[in-house]
Formats: structure tokens, sequence, C-alpha cells
């Protein structure tokens, strides 16, 4: 294995495994178990998400370190509210139903907390092709925790998905908020004992 695999693996391990976002650490909580209630919402959700972050995180890594944090997180907030329009055009154009659910949850993505937390914490930190990289495999991360968690509450409440029934249940509740922490909360246990047991393995090998 050369350094390169190497390296995207430990990146991969860390930030959809170790460190998953919404999973593992618990962050960006609030629009997944609001908004993620189906597949097709929480894609919706995933498509503006990593458009704004990603972008914003690759742009402002060219922010002067020097600068006051204050005048810093501004500027992240900044680059993302100019990503963010764009983004949720596109969404709305080819998803217009899904987009009109998001609602507010869709232009908090801004301020959320990859952005204007993890990368003055971690990303910047770090040199600049390797913190690309990872910062690639946190949104992607997420996204995985977000879907995981939209295909499962509409296959509860609905028995099916895209409105095909596949299973002879109906739980409605789980597409409320509480429904929506409790799944995830299940979900997230799920996630780390899974993780749990492969680094066990891999550390037996």
């Amino acid at each position: 294995m050369t350094q390169y695999e190497s390296r995207i693996g430990t990146a991969s391990k860390e930030a959809i495994f170790t460190s998953n976002a919404l999973l593992s650490s618990g962050s960006i909580i609030a629009p997944a178990v609001v908004v993620a209630t189906s597949f097709m919402q929480a894609a919706a959700l995933c498509i503006i998400f990593s458009t704004v972050t990603y972008i914003t995180v690759v742009v402002c890594s060219y922010v002067p370190r020097k600068l006051l944090y204050t005048i810093r997180i501004i500027i992240y907030t900044l680059v993302a509210s100019l990503v963010y329009v764009p983004a949720a055009m596109l969404v709305e154009l080819f998803m217009p139903s899904y987009f009109a659910a998001l609602g507010i949850y869709a232009p908090l993505l801004i301020t959320n907390s990859m952005i204007t937390v993890r990368t003055e914490a971690k990303f910047y930190r770090l040199k600049r092709g390797y913190m690309l990289q990872l910062a690639a495999f946190y949104v992607i991360g997420y996204d995985i925790g977000l879907l995981a968690l939209g295909t499962l509450r509409e296959m509860m409440a609905d028995g099916g998905l895209f409105g095909l029934k596949m299973l002879p249940i109906s739980v409605p509740t789980v597409s409320s908020l509480f429904g929506g922490f409790i799944v995830l909360a299940i979900l997230s246990a799920g996630f780390r004992w899974i993780s749990a047991r492969l680094l066990r393995r891999e550390e037996a090998a």
C-alpha cells in the first residue's frame, strides 16, 4: 500500500466511522431530525449541505490565519451564504416540493458547525492536500448518516420507499420531531456498535 492510499484510508475511517458528524459526534442534528423524514428529503438536504460546506471549506482555507477569529468566522459565513444561493436554486429547480419541505433548515446550513467550528479546530491545522481529502470524507460521512436516517424513517412510517409498499408496518410517529430523535439515537447506537467491532477486529488482526 502506497503512502497516498494509506492516507486516504486513514482519512476515510476517521471521517466516516470514528468521527461521523451525525452518527458519532452528533453534530448538525436539527436539520436531520426535523427534515429527513424520507429518503428524498434527506437527499435534497444532502445536496445543499455538501455543496455549501465543502466549497466554503475549500475557499476559506485561503483566508489568512493572521486575521482575528471573529473576522474569519464572518468571512466563512459570508462565503457560505454566497455558495448557498446557487445550490438552493439548483435543488429548487429539480426538486421543488422537497426543497420547500426543508423550510428554514436549508439556509441554517450556512452556519453549520463543520464550517464554523471544525475548520478552525481541525481542518485548517492540517496540510492543504490532506485537509481537502479529510473534509470531503467528513461531508460524505454526514451524508451517509443523513440518508440512512431518512430511509429508515420513511420505511418505518410508510412501510416502503418512494410510495412503494414493502413492509407491513406503519409507525407515523417516526416522522415527528420526537420520533426523529428516537430513530437517530437507535441508528447512532447501532453505528457505534458496528464501528467498535470493526476497530477491535482490526486491532486483533
